[in-house]
Formats: structure tokens, C-alpha cells, sequence
């Protein structure tokens, strides 16, 4: 058997946007791999008719596609240095493949950073983040073009900021820019503003026979707000209408199930903004309650081999979704009266699925397999195999199997799961190592992770877990708002010491543990709590409630939120919860891993940890990654990915004792 080692991700390959044509006849996904020496992720675009699957063409780093036709997709693509140019210079090239003739020829150029929403007849629906200024970039002559373009480098240079978010995690400053909605006329090459430009769009959907657009999103000029308003855009009559504007849902998606429209939205009172959706129609102009959810809608399980989005929803004869339940990612469907029926729980992680020809095709993650296309019977519930995309990346390899423990607690279980290194010796000591994940409201389960099973590989003990605050358990078990540090902490140790209970072959003096964003700020405050942990990396943490308020991108409300508490009202409360409180209590040798364009959980609130345990001589080190964001472990650049994972294993060698 050959060992899991770091470098190993790099022969794995990612499957996303997996999509169908209107008829459901064809399907198309992409193949994305890491290209460690141009420090990209280059993509394939596959098709299927559900029998058999052909690869298309290369796309180079290529991420997202929209079919046009039944026959042809489009996509962002350049041919030429020329092209390449135009890019940079805020034109927008799309180009159009057609499957059954195989060919590839340039479709459409526009003179804004525009994205193909929505194909009609003789109207494309695009979108496109713009300020004020930048609107211009499509109203303005070409013989001014110009000019304006460097007014705009110009502008770049600083940042005027008078609104909240003022940057956002992967997408960098967005003060005074709107997610915006367009009408293009094909023939005429005439766009048409949806909304006015302090209108912020964020969802639309289009009805099945392209005649309406349903559109969530709201005015802001100062903060944005929360809650989402409903409009409705009649692409026949060029009309804009209100469906609701009241002040007291955040929607976060919207369904087309016939004649009926299905939303998910929560009214955020009784949990904050954590609270599970439920599904609601409009009913005289009222959001009223269709079908309550005790699970979160969507796919919270954790893993670090995806990259890139899939479709969890499919309206049929029903509602198709996805739901979080426990730790497993169930397929489930909701008719028209308001019955719910779980279809399918899948043995690791339903990524996407779609309806081709009426089959159930399926991205997974199915047992401890990278993603592969599965094709699932709804009626015998069969699984097959429907891809071997990953098939040689991890053959011969030896792979760590979960095996569960459960904590019995007086209100509650906590479940996690323990991975063990090959030719695992009951007679033998081994180091090992917690794992906690982010969120908080998120999951770990029984799929591959890279990080853990390169740890198992070298003789590590790996256990992770999913204490309050998680995913799957519904609202009760996910609310920790207040109580970041005490009642998740418990359950961390508590599942620790259980673990080391069960496997007394764990070497006492050899724990160490790591997490990152809520699994970082946990990793904090273990540290300032306990001694028992050799050595620690915190990854992309909090450590400061008070200055992640002010600095992070979510952080105006999710700070408030999260610690039940306002800066300056309740300074003492959001100080009780922050881990810098207690830095000087810390005597773990602890490792930093943070990004400079993480503005989720900012830098700083690495550097303000890191200063003070390095003044105080204990053993830390800050690595600091350039250009990378919140999602480097998951989605970062191959190079600093495998950076991050080395930086990682090296620290924890570098302080076990008794290597075998």
C-alpha cells in the first residue's frame, strides 16, 4: 500500500456544473484538476446522454458554463492575446461549443463585465457587479471608451467607502457595486437595467417557459439589510413588479413547482441568523407557511476535494432537495400538497444531481471514493457507479475507514468519527490529532478529507466531531449564539476524552489539534483553557469578537448575532467570548495559518494573537499566505493549498516526540 501524502491532491480530479439541457436529454459537467506549475485548476467539459459520456474540450481554468440551446453551451472563454486584452479591459467574451458538430466559435462580446444569465429566443438576462461609475462602461460611446477606462484604473487606486459590506470574502472591495440584473436585446445590442443602480440582486430564477423572472434581493444605501424583498419581472410585457416588500424574511431561494411558487425563507426571530429555512408561498400578497423543516435545506458536510458548485434542487413532479441530516446528505421531495418523502441517504455526500432522461444522475462523494457520477433508481433505491474519473487517483493507496463514536450526553449525542493509520497495533503508542470544523453551523461525516487521511498515513490517530453549534440536529442543537467557547468546548473535551477512553493506544503526551475558521477560533480557545494539546494550528480564526466586528465582511451582523452582544453595548460580554483574553494564559505551541484576502475572518485577527504570544517568548509562528482568501484549504491556489497542508503536518512533526 503507497501512502497519502500531501502532494497526492494533485492527481485528483473535481466534478462540477452538472447541468441540462431544457429537454433533459443532454448533460454537461466539468473535470477540474490542479496545475501546481501554472498554479491553476484547469477544467474538461464532459457530456452525457445518460448511456455514455464524451469529453468536449479543454478549457484551461474554465469554472462555469450555461447551456444555450439543447445542442450547445456557452462559457467565458479567449482565443487570442487579443482577446485576453479586451478581457482586462472590461469587455466580457463568451464562447458558444456545439456537441453534435463539435465545434467551437465565438458567440458574444460585450463592453461590460457582463455574465449570461438567462438564453431566450432574442434576449439574454445578464448579470453583473457594478458601481455607479462602472455602469457607464456599457453606456458609453466607443470613441469615449477610453477615456473612461482610465477614469476607472484611476479610481482604483483608493477605495471610497460609504456603505457596509466594503469588501467581501473572494470577490475584494465591493463599496458602492450592486450585484445588477439586464435585459439584452440580441438584435439590437441594446441592454436595459432591470433595477435601479442601489438595487442589490441576489437570486433570480427563471420560469419554465421563459416568460417570467422571480428576483430576491433589496434596496441599501448605508448597511445591507438581511431580509429579502420579491419581484417579479414580465419578460414579455418588460415589467417590474413587487410581490413582497415587507421588512421580515430573509429568502434564500426560490422554486417554480408548477403554477406554484415555493420559498425558502426564515423569519430569523427565535435563532438568529443560523435559523433553518422553511418552505413558504405567497398567498395574497403574504409569505405564508407551505411545509416547516426540521433539517437545514442544502448540503453542509465538510470536505476539502470539491471544488466548485452543483445543483441541489430539481423541480419534477415535485420539490427535489437536499437536506443536512445528522451528518449524511439526504435526497428528499416535496409534492404539491405538501408531503414530504425522504428518497435516498446517501453513505457519504449527495454534491448535486439532475434528471437526464429520466434517470437521477448524481455527483457524490459515496464512502471514502472522490467524487465520482453515481446514477440512482428511486425505486429499488439501487446506486450504480456511473464515472471513473478518479479511479487511478487513489488506487493502491491506503485509505483510513471512520469508525463513529458517539457521546452520550444528558440533553444530547455528539457524534464523531476516528480514523486510524495503516496496520493499526493495539500493543503500540500513537500521536493524535483533533480536527474541528468551521462554520460553526456545518458538519463532518463519514467522506474522504484529504488533511485527515494524509495524517492517518503518518501514523496518527485523527478524530473529529460535531458538538453544539453544527449542522443536521435542527435549531435547538445549533445555537450557541452567547455561548461560543462554553458549551461547544465541552462537548469538544468531553468527545476527547471518550475518544482516548476507546483508544488507549493514543499517546497522551502526542495530542494535537487544529481547525479552521469557527474550528480556528475553537483551536484559540483551547489553548487558553487547556494544556493537555502538544501543539496547535489555528487556521483562518477568530481571536477578537470586538475587532472582527468592525473588520470582517459578515461581521456588522454575525458578530451581534453570534455573541448575543453589541461592541460597545455589551463590550464586556463579546470580550468574555474572544480567545485573545485569555492569550496569556497559552503555553501550546501554536502555529498561525491566514490569508491577507480573507476578509471573512480577517488577518489581523491572526496578527493580534500572534504579537502577544511572541512577546511572551512562547514557541508561534504566523504563515502568511498573499492573494489568498477564506477558502484557501478548500479551493486556494494548488500551490498554496499544498503549502498550507505541508506548514501543517511539519509543525505537528516537528513537536511529536517518539517518531516511529
Amino acid at each position: 500500500m503507497q501512502s497519502i501524502n500531501p502532494e497526492k491532491f494533485l492527481d485528483y480530479k473535481f466534478i462540477s456544473q452538472l447541468k441540462t439541457n431544457p429537454s433533459k436529454t443532454l448533460g454537461a459537467y466539468l473535470v477540474s484538476k490542479a496545475d501546481l506549475k501554472h498554479n491553476q485548476y484547469n477544467s474538461e467539459l464532459f457530456y452525457t446522454d445518460g448511456k455514455t459520456k464524451k469529453r468536449a474540450l479543454k478549457l484551461k481554468n474554465t469554472s462555469s458554463f450555461i447551456f444555450e440551446s439543447e445542442d450547445s453551451v456557452l462559457f467565458n472563454h479567449t482565443q487570442t492575446k487579443r482577446e485576453e486584452k479586451e478581457v482586462k479591459e472590461q469587455n466580457a467574451i463568451y464562447y458558444r461549443y456545439t456537441f453534435s458538430s463539435n465545434k467551437l466559435e465565438k458567440a458574444y462580446q460585450f463592453n461590460a463585465p457582463f455574465e449570461i444569465a438567462f438564453v431566450l429566443e432574442d434576449q439574454l438576462i445578464l448579470k453583473g457587479t457594478f458601481t455607479k461609475e462602472a455602469h457607464k462602461l456599457y453606456q458609453t460611446p466607443k470613441e469615449d471608451r477610453k477615456a473612461l477606462l482610465k477614469a476607472l484604473k484611476d479610481a482604483s487606486l483608493y477605495e471610497d467607502i460609504t456603505d457596509l459590506p466594503f469588501y467581501f470574502n473572494g470577490a475584494g472591495f465591493t463599496s458602492n457595486q450592486r450585484e445588477q440584473l439586464f435585459v439584452y436585446n440580441i438584435k439590437t445590442n441594446h441592454i436595459k437595467p432591470v433595477f435601479d443602480p442601489l438595487f442589490n440582486v441576489d437570486l433570480v430564477k427563471m420560469n419554465k417557459d421563459f416568460t417570467k423572472l422571480i428576483i430576491l434581493g433589496n434596496h441599501f444605501s448605508n448597511a445591507q439589510s438581511l431580509v429579502t424583498k420579491i419581484y417579479e419581472y414580465d419578460l414579455t410585457l418588460n415589467r417590474l413588479i413587487a410581490l413582497y416588500e415587507q421588512d421580515d424574511y430573509a429568502v434564500s431561494n426560490v422554486h417554480f413547482l408548477d403554477d406554484l411558487l415555493l420559498f425558502e425563507a426564515t423569519d430569523m426571530k427565535r435563532y438568529g441568523i443560523n435559523q433553518n429555512a422553511h418552505f413558504y408561498t405567497l398567498v395574497d400578497g403574504e409569505l405564508t407557511l407551505f411545509k416547516s423543516m426540521f433539517d437545514s435545506i442544502g448540503n453542509s458536510l465538510g470536505s476539502d476535494v470539491r471544488l466548485g458548485g452543483n445543483n441541489q434542487y430539481e423541480s419534477k413532479d415535485g420539490l427535489y432537495f437536499l437536506t443536512t441530516t445528522e451528518d449524511e446528505i439526504t435526497l428528499n421531495k416535496l409534492s404539491l400538497k405538501g408531503e414530504l418523502e425522504t428518497l435516498y441517504t446517501m453513505d457519504g455526500s449527495i454534491d448535486g444531481f439532475v434528471f437526464l432522461n429520466d434517470k437521477l444522475l448524481m455527483v457524490g462523494l459515496h464512502r471514502q471514493k472522490l467524487q465520482e457520477l453515481y446514477e440512482l433508481n428511486l425505486v429499488d433505491k439501487k446506486l450504480t457507479q456511473y464515472t471513473t474519473h478518479n479511479r487511478k487517483a487513489l488506487a493502491n493507496h491506503y485509505i483510513a475507514k471512520p469508525k463513529p463514536v458517539i457521546l452520550n450526553q444528558k440533553t444530547h449525542a455528539v457524534k464523531g468519527y476516528v480514523l486510524l493509520p495503516e496496520s493499526f497495533d493495539k500493543t503500540q503508542k500513537y500521536p493524535a490529532i483533533l480536527d474541528i470544523h468551521g462554520g460553526p453551523k456545518t458538519v463532518y461525516g463519514k467522506v474522504y478529507y484529504h488533511e485527515m487521511q494524509v495524517w492517518a498515513n503518518k501514523g496518527y490517530i485523527v478524530f473529529y466531531a460535531n458538538p453544539r453549534g453544527s449542522d443536521g440536529k435542527g435549531d435547538l442543537f445549533a445555537d450557541i449564539r452567547g455561548k461560543y467557547g462554553t458549551i461547544d468546548y465541552e462537548d469538544l473535551m468531553g468527545f476527547t476524552d471518550l475518544v482516548i477512553k476507546k483508544y488507549p493506544q493514543i499517546d497522551l503526551d502526542n495530542l494535537f489539534v487544529t481547525g479552521g475558521s469557527y474550528g480556528g477560533f475553537m483551536t484559540n480557545w483551547i489553548v487558553g483553557h487547556t494544556n493537555r494539546f502538544k501543539a496547535a494550528v489555528t487556521q483562518r480564526s477568530i481571536s477578537n469578537w470586538i475587532s472582527f466586528y468592525g473588520t470582517s465582511d459578515i461581521g456588522f451582523y454575525f458578530a451581534q448575532d453570534q455573541t448575543d452582544g453589541h461592541p460597545n453595548l455589551d463590550t464586556d460580554k463579546l470580550w468574555q467570548q474572544s480567545p485573545l483574553k485569555y492569550a496569556m494564559e497559552v503555553k501550546t505551541p501554536l502555529l498561525f495559518i491566514h490569508s491577507d484576502a480573507d476578509y471573512r475572518c480577517p488577518i489581523e485577527q491572526a496578527m493580534q494573537f500572534y504579537g502577544i504570544l511572541k512577546q511572551k517568548g512562547l514557541d508561534t509562528k504566523l504563515v502568511w499566505f498573499k492573494g489568498e482568501n477564506h477558502d484557501l484549504s478548500r479551493s486556494g491556489k494548488p500551490q498554496a493549498r499544498l503549502k498550507r497542508l505541508k506548514e501543517i503536518t511539519d509543525w505537528f512533526e516537528t513537536y511529536r516526540s517518539n517518531k516511529q
